[in-house]
């Protein structure tokens, strides 16, 4: 019985690779991480984002927007870009994918908490 629920889920992660494939799979952040790796993995990911945010304002996009705002308007598809592409920074796209999985809203969520008081705002 169990060989068949193990197709069974197998089937359904393979038919919703895409963004829905979060429903199947938990994360490390989520699943496994203490407290005390949580608060790290919030620094790392709140570091990555300030570090994006100030290569963006150095290139004069987002220029008069804070760091908050940057984050609620930062695209999905931008950070994949910059961590995910084979231009994008394999380090930083290690940890996205084995520490959240890939899900964009919950690393700017961990982002935001690893940052302490607002920046640039």
């Amino acid at each position: 019985m169990a060989e068949y629920d193990n197709k069974a889920f197998s089937n359904m992660q393979e038919a919703t690779r895409d963004k829905a494939s979060n429903l199947f799979t938990e994360s490390q952040y989520n699943a496994f991480a203490s407290d005390e790796e949580r608060a790290g993995y919030d620094t790392k990911a709140h570091n990555i984002l300030l570090d994006m945010w100030h290569s963006d304002r150095a290139k004069k996009k987002f220029k008069n927007i804070g760091f908050g705002r940057y984050i609620e308007l930062l695209k999905p598809s931008l950070l994949e870009e910059r961590v995910l592409s084979p231009k994008g920074d394999k380090k930083l796209g290690d940890f996205f994918l084995d520490i959240y999985e890939g899900d964009v809203d919950q690393f700017k969520a961990s982002a935001m908490k690893g940052g302490g008081e607002a920046i640039g705002e």
